[in-house]
C-alpha cells in the first residue's frame, strides 16, 4: 500500500510538468462541453394518469351465472400493446405527425421516435401512467392525449370483440352438433325400425329368456316321465283285467245302447279341450295336442265301429249273455286320458325345445345388435352431452355481454388530464455541466500523466536505482535563486488562478442554466 501511494505521488509530481497543459484541455474540454449542452433542444415532457377500477357490484352476485374476465390482466397486456407499430401509426395519425412523412423510411423513424419518447407505467393498483418527451410541448400534450385515448378505446372494444367472437364461435359449434345430433337421431331410429325385436328391452333379456325356457323344458320333461310311467303301470294292471263278464239271460235294449269306454274318453277330451280354449289360444301347446289327441281317437272309434259292424254281419251279433267288464271299462278310461296326457306332454317338450334352439340361433344376431345399438347410443349421448354444454355455455356469454353491455365493469378515471408543460423535463443542463467540467479536468490529468510517462522523470535516486538497475554514484540538488523562485511561485498561482477562472465560470453556467437562459442554437 505504501509502495502504491508514492508511486501515485511521483505520477502527480511528473504531472505537474505539464500543469498547463492539464489546464488548456480542462478549459478546452469544460468550454466545449458548456456550449455542447446548452445548445440541446429542450424537451418538454406531457403526462397523464389515469385509474382503472375493476371492481363491480355484479361481479359477487353473478358468480357462476356469468364469464368473470381477468380484466386487470387484460389492461396490463393493452399497457403493453400500446407500443406496436398499428397504435403508433394511430397516434401519428391523430396528432398530424403524419403530414410531413413523404416516404415509407420517414415513417419509420417517425415510429422509432414516438416509441423511444412514450412511456407507459404503472399497473400497480390499477394506476396507470402516460408520459412522452418532445421538444414542443403541445405536440407532447397532443401525443399523451391520442395515447390516452387509444389506450381507453382499445381496452373496452377488446373485451366486446372478445364477447362477439366467442359468440360466434359458440354458435357455430352449435349449429355443427345440432346437425351431427340429427343425423344420430336418424341413424337410431332407422337401426331400430330395421331391428324391430332384436333390441334390448323388447320382452326379457335373451339369457332369462334362454334360463326360463330351460327350467319349464325340465319341468315338462319330469311331468312327461311321470306321466308315462302312470300310463304304462295302468297298461299293465289292464292288461291283469279281463275284458268281458258272463251274465245270464238275453240282451236288453238299453244294454245295446250304452256308451262306450271310446265315446266317454272323446267326451272326456272334448271338455279339456273346451277349457283350454277359455284359458289359451288356437296355437298354444297343450290345445294343440289335446286336438291331436281328440283326433286320433275319433279315428280309432270310426275304425272299431267299422270292425264291430264287420263282426256282427259275419258272426251275427255278439254272443249272448256276454257284456263289458266295467272295471276294465274304467281302467280303458283312465289309460286313454293318461296318454292324452303323454301326449299333450310330449308336444310341450317339442315346443320348449324348438324354442331354446331358436333363441339359440338368434343369440349372435341378438348381440351383434346390441353391441351396434350400443355403440350408436355411445355417439348419441356423446354429442346431446357436448350440445348442451354448448347451448349452456352460450347462454353463459349472452349473459356476460349484456353485463359488459350494460353495466360499466371497467371504469376509467382520469386522475392528472395531460397539461401542456411550462419547464422542459430534459435535459438536465445542471447534472451534465457538472459532468462536463469533472471530465474536463479529469481529462487535463489524464493528459498530464500519460504524457509524464511518456517523459519520465525521477525524483530520487532510489528510483533512478529501481528503474534502471544501475548503480548511482550520487546527486546535485538544485539552488534555486531568488528570481527563480519566483517566477516558479507566480506560475504557480497563475495555474491555481486558471482554474479558479475556470470553476468561477462553471458557476455562471450554473447560474444561467437555473434562471433558463441559455445560448441559442447556432445555425
Amino acid at each position: 500500500m505504501h509502495e502504491l501511494i508514492g508511486d501515485l505521488l511521483n505520477h502527480a509530481q511528473g504531472a505537474t510538468r505539464y500543469k498547463w497543459t492539464m489546464a488548456v484541455t480542462a478549459w478546452l474540454v469544460c468550454l466545449l462541453g458548456w456550449v455542447f449542452v446548452s445548445q440541446m433542444p429542450d424537451r418538454y415532457e406531457a403526462e397523464a394518469r389515469v385509474h382503472v377500477d375493476t371492481r363491480s357490484v355484479l361481479r359477487p352476485l353473478l358468480t357462476g351465472l356469468a364469464i368473470q374476465p381477468d380484466v386487470s390482466g387484460r389492461i396490463r397486456l393493452m399497457a403493453k400493446l400500446m407500443f406496436s407499430r398499428p397504435n403508433l401509426e394511430k397516434v401519428a395519425r391523430m396528432t398530424d405527425l403524419d403530414l410531413g412523412v413523404k416516404n415509407e423510411t420517414a415513417m419509420e423513424e417517425l415510429v422509432k421516435r414516438l416509441q423511444d419518447s412514450m412511456k407507459i407505467s404503472g399497473g400497480e393498483s390499477d394506476l396507470f401512467t402516460i408520459a412522452f418527451q418532445d421538444p414542443d410541448p403541445k405536440v407532447a400534450k397532443k401525443v399523451v392525449q391520442a395515447l390516452l385515448t387509444i389506450f381507453v378505446e382499445q381496452t373496452l372494444g377488446e373485451s366486446r370483440e372478445d364477447s362477439n367472437s366467442a359468440q360466434k364461435f359458440l354458435d357455430q359449434q352449435i349449429k355443427e352438433y345440432e346437425t351431427r345430433l340429427q343425423v344420430s337421431e336418424k341413424a337410431r331410429e332407422e337401426f331400430k325400425r330395421a331391428n324391430y325385436g332384436m333390441l334390448p328391452g323388447e320382452g326379457a333379456n335373451m339369457y332369462d329368456q334362454v334360463s326360463a325356457l330351460a327350467k319349464q323344458l325340465e319341468e315338462a320333461k319330469m311331468a312327461q316321465q311321470e306321466a308315462m310311467d302312470r300310463r304304462d303301470e295302468m297298461q299293465r294292471q289292464l292288461e291283469d283285467e279281463e275284458a268281458t263278464a258272463a251274465e245270464r239271460g238275453a240282451e236288453t235294449p238299453a244294454q245295446e245302447a250304452e256308451t262306450t269306454p271310446l265315446d266317454t274318453r272323446i267326451q272326456t277330451l272334448q271338455s279339456k279341450l273346451d277349457e283350454l280354449m277359455l284359458k289359451y289360444t288356437k296355437s298354444h301347446p297343450d290345445v294343440v295336442a289335446a286336438r291331436k289327441t281328440l283326433a286320433d281317437l275319433e279315428r280309432q272309434k270310426e275304425e272299431e265301429s267299422a270292425k264291430a259292424k264287420a263282426a256282427s254281419r259275419a258272426d251275427g251279433g255278439p254272443p249272448p249273455g256276454v257284456a263289458e267288464n266295467p272295471v276294465y271299462q274304467q281302467m280303458k278310461l283312465a289309460l286313454g286320458e293318461a296318454e292324452a296326457n303323454v301326449a299333450t306332454l310330449a308336444s310341450r317338450v317339442k315346443n320348449y325345445e324348438s324354442k331354446i334352439e331358436s333363441l339359440k340361433q338368434q343369440m349372435d344376431q341378438r348381440l351383434k345388435v346390441e353391441t351396434q345399438l350400443q355403440g350408436l347410443n355411445r355417439d348419441y349421448e356423446a354429442i346431446k352431452t357436448n350440445y348442451n354444454q354448448l347451448l349452456t355455455r352460450r347462454e353463459t356469454a349472452r349473459m356476460s355481454e349484456n353485463v359488459e353491455q350494460n353495466t360499466d365493469s371497467v371504469k376509467f378515471r382520469i386522475v392528472d388530464p395531460p397539461q401542456v408543460p411550462t419547464k422542459p423535463a430534459a435535459p438536465n443542463r445542471i447534472l451534465l455541466s457538472t459532468l462536463v467540467l469533472f471530465v474536463g479536468v479529469g481529462g487535463g490529468l489524464a493528459l498530464a500523466i500519460f504524457l509524464a510517462l511518456l517523459r519520465p522523470a525521477y525524483a530520487s535516486t532510489q528510483k533512478l536505482r529501481e528503474v534502471t538497475n544501475l548503480p548511482v554514484l550520487g546527486s546535485v540538488s538544485m539552488n534555486w535563486i531568488p528570481d527563480v523562485r519566483r517566477r516558479k511561485w507566480r506560475q504557480f498561482v497563475n495555474f491555481v488562478i486558471s482554474f479558479a477562472v475556470l470553476l468561477l465560470v462553471f458557476a455562471g453556467v450554473l447560474t444561467l442554466e437555473v434562471k433558463g437562459y441559455h445560448l441559442p442554437p447556432f445555425i
